[in-house]
């Protein structure tokens, strides 16, 4: 046993490492090309298996030929396999091939295939003896025939062809050139001294073994750094998935419990509107027969104390009619016919549908006048001055007991003739940070207590379907003022009778927001 038996052998082992790492991979999705890449080699594997029999010199030559004929069989496969690697694309689908390179691939498979079962690739009975005295090396091998030569140079034309498609210059992401220019040249010169050693026609070593690992070892790294890129962008990919779910899921969840809200709302509106029908019979016959005792007391010189009974009385019955009045305006479906409204009035109906609320926890200070009527829906107008004020009750739960809560309620007229609502709070305040997404659906200032953060988010499209804006303004520690501006009747732009509510999370086209000392205004 030499040194080139050993070489041989581990390089064949080597080889076969190789493949079998690359066959599961090939197994994967999407990497079908790397099955060529095992068969490149596992056929390496199989011609240094073969070149062991021509340096173990106790073989039987029966056995030498054997190895001889089943080393141009793994030659041939080795050389289609990179016939089909280099022009079969990345699937390295042998559909895809050249017909020249498919012709000179089925005839390197052809020759490998006689070389097997017919002995005229070789002479027969004939062995040749190469001895490399500075090596130390001894080799016995059958003696090529004229066919079998020749075959043995259109295995070097195909390693050549496949490395001129390896080695030319490709585009940015496609395979890198440099290591497999210099493993096809160190193959190339290898498998050329090993078939003019073959022939007869140079006295060196058979180092065609250190030439096939020359570019095996190039594809195997290339293909085991694609794998790797791939498994990095999957877990990437699968990050970013599991993220999006999550998110996708969250949104969901807000947007499923943001339609029970509305279900409930429109089921409490409905209630409402039918328990306002049923107090309001009643409390006709009740008013008319006060008003009879009040017209009989007079005429009878009743004392002052039971006239002022009634008096208060009919004040009261007035107060419930009026509540019931703003619950039906609260809960009336949105039919989305547009009327003339006098701001006051859905203003003065909010007040009293949200009375209960702000008494508990604000002082509650108006100031209404008359302001120009403005073309809306009452129910949804009365909707976004309930929206404000419950914003400006609930931003008082958070101050601390015994402060002096206030809040304002302002009606009237701008300069250019436009309806102004204010409502106004001392409540501790908006942060800039949160100031700028106040609109958007699903965020809320509030973390104890607070609603679903849809309210500013509607109000604002209501506001804006009517051509007008919705501004706010906060200062930490100071309070907070929304203000509504609605042109007048006459001046409503035709867009406003097409309902648009701004897309989620952004100001709408053609509007800004600025942000200035703590103000936010929406532009």
């Amino acid at each position: 046993m030499n040194a080139a038996f050993v070489l041989s052998a581990c390089v064949a082992v080597l080889h076969a490492g190789i493949g079998a790492l690359l066959l599961p991979v090939s197994r994967a999705p999407g990497w079908r090309g790397a099955r060529m890449s095992a068969v490149i080699a596992f056929s390496a594997a199989a011609y240094g298996a073969a070149s062991l029999a021509t340096a173990y010199a106790p073989l039987d030559d029966s056995v030498r030929m054997l190895a001889s004929q089943f080393s141009y069989v793994a030659a041939a496969i080795f050389v289609s396999a990179w016939l089909v690697s280099a022009y079969g694309g990345d699937s390295a689908s042998v559909r895809r091939l050249p017909r020249w390179v498919k012709g000179l691939a089925a005839l390197t498979m052809f020759g490998g295939a006689l070389a097997m079962v017919l002995r005229p690739w070789f002479f027969s009975g004939s062995f040749s003896d190469v001895e490399v005295a500075w090596a130390g090396v001894r080799y016995r091998f059958a003696t090529p025939s004229v066919l079998g030569s020749l075959t043995t140079f259109l295995f070097l034309t195909g390693v050549l062809v496949a490395s001129i498609a390896f080695c030319r210059p490709r585009g940015e992401g496609k395979r890198a050139t440099v290591g497999y220019r210099i493993g096809f040249s160190i193959f190339f010169l290898a498998s050329l001294i090993e078939v003019l050693v073959a022939n007869g026609l140079l006295n060196f070593l058979f180092i065609a073994d250190l030439g096939f690992l020359a570019v095996v070892t190039p594809l195997a790294a290339q293909t085991t750094r694609r794998f790797m890129d791939d498994a990095r962008r999957l877990s990437v990919a699968s990050t970013y998935l599991t993220e999006e779910i999550e998110r996708r899921t969250e949104e969901r969840d807000e947007a499923q419990q943001a339609w029970i809200e509305a279900e409930r709302q429109a089921a409490l509106g409905r209630l409402a509107a039918g328990v306002g029908h049923e107090i309001n019979n009643p409390l006709a016959y009740l008013r008319l027969n006060v008003e009879l005792m009040g017209v009989w007391g007079r005429e009878h010189g009743s004392p002052e104390e039971l006239m002022e009974s009634v008096e208060g009385a009919l004040d009261g019955a007035d107060r419930i009619r009026g509540v019931v009045d703003a619950l039906r305006a609260y809960s009336r479906p949105h039919s989305g016919a547009l009327v003339p409204i006098a701001p006051e009035l859905f203003t003065q109906a909010a007040l009293k549908v949200t009375a209960h609320k702000l008494r508990d926890v604000a002082e509650v200070h108006t100031a209404i006048d008359s302001a120009p009527e403005v073309l809306g829906d009452e129910g949804r107008l009365v909707q976004v001055m309930v929206n404000l004020l419950l914003n400006a009750a609930q931003s008082h739960r958070e101050r601390v007991p015994g402060a002096n809560s206030r809040i304002g309620v302002r009606v009237g007229t701008t300069i250019d003739g436009k309806a102004m609502i204010e409502v106004s709070d001392n409540g501790p305040g908006i942060s800039r940070e949160d100031l700028r997404r106040l609109t958007q659906p699903y965020f809320s200032a509030r973390f104890e207590g607070g609603g679903m953060g849809l309210g500013l988010f509607l109000a604002r499209g209501v506001v804006e379907q009517l051509g007008g804006l919705l501004e706010i303004e906060s200062e930490v520690g100071t309070g907070t003022l929304v203000r509504i501006l609605l042109p007048a009747a006459e001046e409503t732009p035709a867009s406003a009778l097409e309902p648009v509510l701004p897309r989620s999370g952004a100001v709408p086209v053609g509007s800004r927001v600025l942000v200035a000392r703590g103000v936010a205004v929406g532009r």
